[in-house]
Parts: C-alpha cells; sequence; structure tokens
C-alpha cells in the first residue's frame, strides 16, 4: 500500500492516481485542501493559487503555483510526504524575511538526481585517466588581474564574471573556467615536468542568461595537454573526449573543427583588418543568431558590404577533409591548413575521423584560442557539448614565457539535459539492494550486528 491511499481527501478528485514514480501532482488554480494523516505532522493547504505548507501550528512559507509532493512504501523506498520531500513547483516561495528557493542560475540536486550526476562523471573520470590525465584541483576565487589578464576570457566572458573585492580591498572573482586557473598554475611552476597531462571537473560562475541546460553556477570538465606543440596533443585530446562521450552512451555526434590561423588568413582575404577579435565573435554566433543576424552585428562593426560577403562566402565551406583542398585554393599557402591536415591524419589512424567534419564558421568565442579549435555537437538546436582548442599564448601572458597548451572542456550539465531527454540514464532511488527488518525492539541490536 502507498501513502497515497492515507490520504484523506476533501473535494480533490481532479487527482485520482499516483504516477509512476510515486509521486501525486496538485495542479495550479486547483481549489482543495489535502490534509496528510496517520500520525503526519505535515497539512498541505491549497486554496486560491496560494499554498501553505503547515508543520505542526507553524507556517513554512507561501506559494504561487503546484506542489509536488513525493513519497511511497515499501523497503528502501521514500517514507510518507515531510517536508524535506515536499517539492514545490513553478513556484516564488516566501517565508518570512527569507527567500528559500536558490538563486536564479543555481540548481539544488536531490539523491536521484546527484547519483546520476556522480555516475557520469565516475565513467568520465574513467577515460581520462585511461588516457594518462592526473586530476588537478584550484581554487574557485582567482585574483581579478589574473581573470582579466590580456586575451583572457574577452570582453564578452569578463562581463559575465562575479567579481568583488575582499575585506582587504584587493579585487577577485569566481572562476569562468577552468583553463585560465590551469594557467595560472603552469606559470607559478616552472619545474612543472611538461607535457603536463590534467583533468579537472569543478565548478565555475557566469553571469549569464539562464536557457536549459545553461545555469549560471555550472560543472566544468576539462581535459589539457600542456608543453607540446604537436598537432598529436590536439588529436589526443579530441580522441579522448570522443571516448568519455561513447563511454556514457553518446552515438550520433560529430566534431566540428577549424583553426583560427585560418579564420585570420580569411578574414585577410576579405579585407577586414580591423576589429578582428570583434569580428570573430560575431561569426561565432552564426547557429544561434543565423546569417542576417551576424551581417547585422558585422555592419555594427562598420565592416564594408564587400568584405561582408566575401566573409560569409568564405565561413560557408564545410565537409570532409577533401575541403581544405578547396580552401587551399582560395587563401593560398595558410600555416592552419598544415596543421588542420596533420590533424586529420592522426584522428584518422585514431579511428575517430569519421566523426570529423571541418567547419571554417566555427570559431570559438574566447580571445586566448591560437591554432586548432573544435566542438562536439549531438544534434541540431541544442548546441554544443563539449568545446575547446589551442591556446599556446595564454600561460606566457600570465608567467612571461609561453608554453604550448591545448585542450577541451565537456559540458557536463548540458550533456546531463541532453541525457535526461533521450532517456540514457535512469533515476534509482537508492542503491542499496537489502532491507533488514525487526519484529520487536528486544532484537534491534542483534539486527545492529547483522547490518
Amino acid at each position: 500500500m502507498d501513502w497515497f491511499t492515507k490520504l484523506k481527501l476533501n473535494s480533490f478528485s481532479a487527482v485520482s492516481k499516483v504516477d509512476s514514480k510515486g509521486r501525486i501532482t496538485i495542479p495550479i488554480g486547483l481549489r482543495a485542501k489535502l490534509r496528510l494523516v496517520e500520525g503526519s505532522r505535515v497539512k498541505i493547504v491549497l486554496e486560491d493559487n496560494s499554498l501553505k505548507v503547515v508543520p505542526s501550528s507553524s507556517w513554512l512559507g507561501w506559494c504561487n503555483g503546484s506542489i509536488e509532493a513525493c513519497g511511497a512504501s515499501g523497503a528502501g523506498s521514500n517514507p510518507a510526504p515531510s517536508l524535506t520531500n515536499i517539492r514545490l513547483i513553478n513556484k516564488k516561495l516566501k517565508s518570512g524575511k527569507m527567500k528559500l528557493q536558490p538563486l536564479k542560475g543555481t540548481r539544488d540536486f536531490l539523491p536521484e538526481e546527484a547519483r546520476i550526476r556522480q555516475e557520469v562523471l565516475s565513467a568520465v573520470k574513467n577515460v581520462f585517466e585511461t588516457f594518462g590525465f592526473q586530476p588537478l584541483e584550484t581554487p574557485s576565487i582567482e585574483s581579478w588581474d589574473v581573470l582579466a589578464a590580456k586575451k583572457g576570457g574577452g570582453p564578452e566572458v569578463l562581463e559575465e564574471t562575479y567579481r568583488f573585492k575582499d575585506k582587504s580591498g584587493r579585487r577577485v572573482g569566481l572562476i569562468y573556467d577552468l583553463t585560465v586557473p590551469l594557467a595560472r598554475v603552469v606559470a607559478s611552476n616552472p619545474d612543472l615536468p611538461l607535457p603536463f597531462k590534467r583533468y579537472q571537473i569543478q565548478k565555475v560562475w557566469r553571469y549569464g542568461d539562464v536557457t536549459k541546460g545553461r545555469l549560471r553556477e555550472f560543472l566544468q570538465c576539462d581535459v589539457d595537454i600542456v608543453g607540446s606543440e604537436s598537432m598529436l596533443a590536439d588529436a589526443e585530446i579530441i580522441a579522448c573526449a570522443v571516448a568519455a562521450l561513447e563511454r556514457i552512451g553518446f552515438k550520433d555526434f560529430f566534431v566540428r573543427i577549424n583553426n583560427r590561423k585560418i579564420l585570420s588568413a580569411m578574414l585577410k582575404q576579405a579585407g577586414i583588418d580591423k576589429k578582428t577579435e570583434d569580428v570573430l565573435r560575431a561569426v561565432d554566433k552564426l547557429e544561434k543568431i543565423g546569417a542576417d543576424g551576424v551581417k547585422n552585428e558585422l555592419r555594427k562593426l562598420k565592416v564594408p558590404e564587400s568584405s561582408i560577403r566575401k566573409l560569409l562566402e568564405l565561413i560557408n565551406i564545410k565537409g570532409d577533409a577533401t575541403i581544405l583542398e578547396e580552401v587551399k585554393k582560395v587563401l593560398g599557402k595558410c600555416e592552419g591548413i598544415s596543421e588542420l591536415e596533420e590533424l586529420l591524419s592522426f584522428l584518422t589512424s585514431m579511428g575517430v575521423s569519421e566523426r570529423i567534419k571541418v567547419d571554417l564558421s566555427l570559431a570559438r568565442g574566447l580571445d586566448y584560442y591560437t591554432g586548432p579549435i573544435f566542438e562536439i555537437s549531438v544534434e541540431e538546436g541544442i548546441g554544443s557539448i563539449a568545446g575547446g582548442g589551442r591556446y599556446d599564448k595564454l600561460i606566457g601572458i600570465l608567467g612571461g614565457r609561453d608554453i604550448p597548451a591545448t585542450g577541451i572542456s565537456l559540458g557536463i550539465e548540458r550533456i546531463l539535459e541532453v541525457m535526461k531527454s533521450r532517456k540514457m540514464v535512469e533515476e534509482r532511488k537508492s542503491s542499496v539492494k537489502a532491507f533488514v527488518a525487526y519484529p520487536s525492539q528486544s532484537l534491534l541490536n542483534e539486527v545492529l550486528k547483522l547490518v
């Protein structure tokens, strides 16, 4: 018998059953009262679209919206609803002077979802370590001078960065990615053996628009190789990311690649020699705002119409490795083309070339990229689930000595959203497979020994 059968219902005919997960949802607009009996101290009252949750005789709060109460019976399952497992959804909850919901752009992850996240991360870590990457942890707060170093994240990213002064008056900020902290670590540890292969999984913060799969506090999951100029390092980064996604169940994804040096040559070919970083950031928005949107962005930058037409013609070139021959005819000798040819050769030997697409519209918005850049996508409309590239100058900006580096970041939040929407993961209440009961209080100590 589940807990729903123990409820006393008043004018509650609109809700007549519990869903497959043992949950009952009270819709907004329903005028009804619901009282838990059988010793429960929790009373739920829904009247005139206002919700009160009452523990004993004190008010917890008010809510406009609907309520989802979770509970089921049986060994290892949730108990009857209580203040800890009543979920308020579609709500703005207030309780006296204190707002109880998480800040916008942040989330609580209850046990079922937290378990899924941990299992996915565990599988990804296993792949990283199989490829020889070692873990690294860095502070969540950094000096603003480090975060805002020349060619750090670019003006748009810095505008979204949480920054403030501490009690000593120092300018500091929350990290917006894991690449800048890595660069600081390498720059401040000159005796670090190179090449240095590290993975890092930590929360980062950006005050941007909040959408599905895009939060203001989110996990980044990075792998990087520092100290190698070879395209083999970039190939290994891509192969590692592909293996990680395959390990957690993805099949129909592809890797878009380009090279910042090719983009620079394209700008030169189109006659664009001013505000080049701003132009590349506009190009990077092509998938989001379309060709007309990019045109408008470029017009705002005072780019001539003839240059806009030529640039859009060039960035529409995409396909398999064979298109590089076409690119050579347009751009002539270009170091970026040679690098991509070598990179594609390595990826073919690694058995992942069938997932690769050369896409000259790929720009990546961060300013610190210097060579190959790459993004991984699963389907139209979702956007990328991973992205990265080569950044050979960033460490030198911080430490005075250029050290080549390349890496990729898996967008764990978006990956998990896709996995849930495709039912690639299964929520489980508990991993425990056994329940030990005792028929009388006198046997409790013996049962505890057994447990």
